[in-house]
């Protein structure tokens, strides 16, 4: 079967007549071969039959050398290809076609600016072309809200009184969109200058905010010097130049934001989220750091009530990581709250559900650290059964009577034995019978002992461990014989029943409890 690729030039090019621009550029980019035996003949045959609808594709897709190779073939840089020239083309898919981040990296990375530069220096470009609707590049770099491409229009010689279809000039759709940032370019503001180092998008009605973004160190030093700035102002999606500062986690820009004597370092975005939380939460701790430095800073605020993430503060951030680093340097400030519950939640109890050994025990050194579930949804030696994390229950077993092993979660009453015995952990109950005061016959809100959870699990080997526990009554070992079915479980059941110093009395009723049907 032959091949495309070993078709003579001249029918390779006759075929390539009958595609528009967009299969050309996919089958110059097929395979190594049809690129380099389609570049020459095929910029010539586009430029003379095809309007030079590949200029378009070049720009569409930020392809540079394609666009100045075009362009020394003298391609028609003026060429209409459906209702758009290659410069308005430039300003639509670098913006107005894709979301905002997408469009703002897409210009960083891939060199959009510089595209429509080069076409700028083109002797025979006309910038101020009109599509359909009547409106020129600038009408489109305005709508865009690219300050820097605006201003590169008006030095080519783009007309900002031009009007468009609905009688609305480029100056005045910027006047409109009330852009202040923008304007200044327009009417030749020298506070201009400051902003067009910076890639600006849609939201230019803010230029201190994407100062802030986009690190213009300069930019922002020229606001920082007006009278009455407001630096609690948010954006439009809630956010304080401060936060701006940490999401982008441009520390010199923080220690620039912090030296202006109206900072307030407790400021706050629309979640209610404090620059300290957003620093910890973020994980960067050089700007953390650099906040703890602030006189009177509030390390116990509550943040992130508009996430999905549970409410937290920077303790509980600082218990969930690896490393101790943050953990150490919070507690030493002075104020820090180190059992504060949040949601249900203390630091130690969230260091035990993410299995944070050393968090564990850095925490359990210090005596003002409540080890229990007061206040809690699940205590801490609950959430380690949970989870499995053995060395955490080892530690929290070590504190002896400091801990209350015996203390259950809020909403089945499962203690952690329970847990345990449920999980067929072996590991984890043999740890937990290791604590002097392990009561091995509290049952949970469906009135399931630690036995009975491992005789319905099939566990012989918890089985095994239970029953072998002094503390083991006979109310339940009698209940976890009637519902075994498995022969091993029996006979270990029954080897224990049959010891005569097993006590022979019913489990005591927790007050206000009822059996119901037991």
């Amino acid at each position: 079967m032959l091949n495309i690729r070993d078709l003579p030039n001249e029918l390779l090019l006759w075929i390539v007549s009958r595609l528009d621009g967009g299969a050309v550029f996919a089958l110059a980019r097929s395979c190594t071969t049809l690129y380099l035996k389609l570049q020459p003949s095929t910029w010539k045959y586009n430029i003379k039959f095809q309007n030079s609808n590949l200029l378009h594709l070049a720009v569409k897709y930020d392809n540079v050398g394609l666009a100045e190779a075009l362009l020394q073939y003298n391609a028609n840089i003026n060429a209409f290809y459906r209702g758009k020239t290659p410069l308005m083309r430039a300003f639509q898919y670098s913006s107005a076609a894709v979301p905002r981040d997408s469009a703002l990296s897409y210009a960083i990375h891939y060199g959009t600016f510089s595209t429509i530069k080069s076409i700028l220096e083109q002797p025979n470009v006309r910038v101020d072309v009109k599509h359909k609707n009547g409106r020129t590049a600038l009408h489109l770099a305005v709508f865009a809200g690219r300050i820097g491409f605006v201003h590169l229009l008006l030095s080519s010689g783009s007309d900002p009184d031009l009007q468009d279809g609905p009688g609305h000039s480029p100056r005045a759709w910027a006047c409109r969109f009330n852009r202040p940032a923008m304007k200044t370019v327009f009417f030749n503001d020298p506070d201009s200058e400051v902003f067009l180092g910076t890639l600006l998008s849609q939201d230019a009605e803010l230029p201190f905010h994407q100062a802030v973004s986009h690190g213009s160190i300069e930019a922002v030093k020229q606001r920082l010097r007006q009278k009455g700035l407001n630096l609690d102002i948010q954006d439009r999606k809630g956010y304080t130049p401060l936060h701006l500062a940490i999401q982008s986690k441009r520390l010199e820009m923080v220690n620039l934001l912090l030296s202006h004597p109206r900072v307030n370092v407790e400021c706050k975005d629309k979640d209610g989220n404090t620059p300290l939380w957003l620093s910890t939460y973020s994980s960067c701790d050089e700007i953390a750091e650099r906040l703890l430095a602030e006189k009177d800073i509030n390390v116990n605020s509550v943040g992130g009530r508009g996430r999905l993430e549970t409410p937290s503060t920077s303790l509980h951030h600082a218990a969930a990581r690896l490393d101790t680093v943050l953990l150490r340097r919070l507690l030493v400030v002075p104020g820090i709250d180190l059992n504060l519950s949040v949601a249900g939640h203390s630091p130690i109890s969230v260091a035990a559900s993410h299995g944070r050994v050393n968090t564990v025990d850095c925490l359990l050194s210090i005596a003002d650290v409540e080890i229990n579930g007061r206040g809690l949804i699940d205590p801490p030696i609950c959430r380690a059964a949970a989870h499995g994390h053995h060395d955490v229950a080892r530690l929290l077993v070590q504190q002896g009577t400091r801990l209350n092993i015996n203390e259950s979660t809020l909403a089945s009453h499962d203690t952690a034995l329970c847990i345990a015995a449920r999980g067929g952990d072996l590991e984890m109950v043999q740890g937990l019978l290791r604590h002097d005061r392990i009561d091995v016959n509290i049952r949970n809100r469906w009135f399931e002992d630690p036995l009975m959870l491992a005789v319905k699990g099939g566990h012989f080997s918890i089985v095994d461990a239970l029953v072998a526990n002094p503390g083991l009554k006979y109310f339940s070992l009698k209940r976890s014989l009637d519902i075994a079915r498995n022969g091993c479980i029996k006979r270990a059941i029954r080897s224990r029943t049959e010891d005569n110093n097993i006590p022979q009395t019913l489990l005591k009723r927790s007050p206000g409890t009822k059996f119901g049907g037991l």
